[in-house]
């Protein structure tokens, strides 16, 4: 079922609930970033991201993106950064920044291609 929700202005609570519980459920979203819209999954899900190279077509050997909605996500999801890394965190975030870092066992496999 497709829903679309705008947010532009405010959210609504009750509809991000209801993302959150598609995510929750291996479900698909799409989503805008910064430059273009994104599908997006649970990055602790290999059915989920799965269904992220099915969809796109993408190849195999080609990470996944993984977004944080703030600084203490980055901690749970990956090893300790280290100084210049953090130097990095600490200068563009929050904002459009990617790092590339070293994950911890709870995201998944299929989002990093194993790597």
């Amino acid at each position: 079922m497709t829903k679309i929700f705008n947010w532009k202005d405010n959210i609504n609570e009750n509809e991000l609930n209801n993302v959150v519980e598609v995510l929750g459920n291996d479900g698909l979203v799409i989503l805008p970033t910064e430059t273009v819209y994104g599908i997006a999954a649970s990055a602790f899900s290999d059915v989920a991201c799965k269904k992220i190279f099915i969809a796109k077509g993408r190849a195999q050997d080609n990470p996944l993106i993984v977004h944080v909605s703030n600084k203490k996500m980055i901690y749970d999801i990956v090893e300790k950064p280290n100084e210049m890394e953090e130097n990095l965190i600490n200068a563009f975030m929050p904002g459009p920044f990617t790092l590339i870092l070293n994950r911890k066992k709870c995201i998944c496999d299929t989002a990093t291609c194993g790597r």
